[in-house]
């Protein structure tokens, strides 16, 4: 049985909250498959973003060890949400839902509800669960920092 996860991670973006959905469809693959995420990329991209498509994320954690899982869209409200349902190395779900603060101000907030199906993962987790959790964080924070970066570049 895997060990589970709920994280909420919260960026605070300077740019509209269209500019930064375009950032997000493209990163999960709307054809130009762009991977500006440090340590996350999408090998299998949908073939667009509705619901019912397939993907596969991975993921390389700061400690190495690499996740990949695949996703079903369950929810694509343009501009607004983008769910998942995942198996795979992360069993469960994502949400991610964006929020206009300003015109020029955007509040993207990630979900994921998971538990991990790695028997390595699951037999270490009483010891090393601060670790995975700080590894997510580390993985976040630099998908925040390199989304800046890209909108600031334009």
């Amino acid at each position: 049985m895997g060990r589970a996860y709920r994280f909420v991670t919260r960026w605070e973006l300077p740019a509209p909250r269209e500019r930064c959905w375009v950032e997000l469809v493209r990163f999960v693959g709307d054809g130009t498959v762009q991977s500006w995420w440090p340590g996350v990329s999408v090998p299998v991209p949908p073939s667009r973003p509705v619901p019912g498509e397939r993907l596969v994320l991975a993921v390389r954690s700061p400690f190495g060890y690499r996740l990949r899982a695949r996703l079903t869209l369950t929810e694509v409200d343009p501009g607004r949400v983008l769910a998942a349902e995942s198996t795979g190395d992360l069993r469960g779900a994502g949400r991610v839902e964006l929020e206009s603060l300003a015109p020029d101000r955007t509040a993207v907030v990630f979900h994921w509800d998971v538990s991990t199906e790695k028997a390595w993962m699951n037999a270490t987790a009483a010891v090393l669960r601060p670790a995975f959790v700080w590894a997510h964080h580390v993985v976040m924070a630099r998908g925040e920092r390199a989304l800046r970066a890209r909108l600031h570049r334009g």
